[in-house]
């Protein structure tokens, strides 16, 4: 079997990260801090904490099958809320 040779002296695994600390660091930039002082607060690349911005970017925006889902369920909601409005009259 063969072993990859640690040649940087870092450690042999990846970091893991808990979903609430990276959704902390993107908090933080998002409410105005600089990426770089964030990603250096916590000890993290200022590219890892910009492919977080991205994903949780990605995450809150709705794709067009949701916007169209969204706009269906708007729809029938205002056309039930019209047929209980006239059956209270």
């Amino acid at each position: 079997m063969t072993e990859k040779s640690n040649l940087g002296g870092g450690p042999a695994t990846r970091k893991k990260y808990t979903p609430a600390f990276k959704a902390e660091c993107v908090r933080q930039v998002a409410a105005g801090a600089r990426q770089s002082d964030v990603a250096c607060a916590q000890g993290i690349s200022p590219a890892l904490l910009g492919r977080w911005q991205r994903s949780a970017l990605e995450q809150a925006v709705p794709s067009s099958a949701e916007r169209d889902e969204i706009m269906q369920l708007r729809a029938a909601l205002k056309r039930v809320e019209m047929e209980r409005d006239i059956e209270v009259v």
